[in-house]
């Protein structure tokens, strides 16, 4: 090789290497890891933190002074330390401090619970504007209000992702079982796809129990008893942390039938739910 040859090669080597280190250096910038650093990160965990949870009794008790209610411990769940119930809460909150108007007192009593979410978003651990109001129940004096976390990509599935208010007509607060979850970094999109997990289910054998109290055994024997219904961040509770996974939400069999969360990112089968009662 000639010496003006030697110094083209090295010149264009030395070109590569440096393109290399600049996207490097913009993808640390940005924010921006390669795939496999997402799967060495992932599952997501939330561990139990000590910090959460003094700021967690600190607002319990703020809330209590504030509606002039005597100080009681708070029922928080492990983890995620957010209000269980308001067990040792003598008469309720009360957090309507007017008498609606007549016609008014649901709309009163729905703002009335806006405003308390707000106002103690750090004891409930909620960002309000990812907050939705998925249903409104009332039996006799009492209100039953179900809201739904929104602040993930995806539907947060399983035990967790809902808040439940119940409410009288006075507005005193009656009961309070938050179960939202932080929100983590989870991949964007699955790394399995949707009739990959599909094929996952068939030959699946589930096994369960009829009326009569024996032990019986379905299997998925074609695809057309898989409904691969949707993507939803699926968090699970271990010992001492909740694992938050990316999954897949689907339906296995027909006349008796079985809810199976498949992880959306490893193919790790991760929950299942009997859909029948037997």
């Amino acid at each position: 090789m000639s010496t003006r040859a030697r110094v083209r090669f090295c010149a264009r080597m030395t070109l590569l290497i440096i393109n290399c280190l600049l996207t490097a250096v913009l993808l640390t910038w940005y924010g921006v890891s390669p795939q496999v650093s997402t799967r060495q990160n992932y599952p997501a965990i939330i561990k139990d933190s000590v910090d959460r949870r003094s700021k967690a009794e600190r607002e319990w008790r703020r809330m209590l002074d504030a509606y002039g209610v005597v100080q009681t411990p708070p029922d928080f769940y492990p983890i995620t330390d957010t209000p269980r119930s308001l067990v040792g809460v003598s008469g309720g909150i009360r957090i309507l401090d007017y008498k609606p108007d007549p016609g008014d007192e649901s709309f009163a009593l729905r703002e009335a619970v806006k405003v308390f979410i707000d106002r103690w978003r750090d004891l409930l651990a909620v960002d309000p504007a990812s907050v939705s109001l998925i249903s409104a129940d009332e039996s006799g004096d009492s209100r039953r209000l179900t809201f739904q976390q929104v602040s993930y990509a995806y539907p947060v599935a399983g035990s967790f992702g809902e808040m439940v208010i119940i409410i009288d007509k006075s507005g005193t607060l009656l009961q309070l079982d938050d179960r939202f979850v932080p929100v983590v970094e989870l991949p964007l999109k699955p790394a399995l796809e949707r009739e990959a997990a599909a094929k996952k289910i068939i030959g699946r054998t589930f096994n369960y129990t009829d009326i009569a109290g024996r032990q019986q055994q379905a299997q998925i024997g074609a695809p057309s008893e898989v409904s691969v219904k949707r993507l939803v961040v699926l968090p699970i509770e271990k010992a001492d942390a909740v694992e938050v996974h990316l999954a897949w939400e689907i339906v296995a069999g027909k006349s008796l039938s079985w809810t199976v969360h498949v992880d959306a990112v490893n193919g790790e089968e991760l929950r299942v739910v009997q859909n029948f009662q037997t």
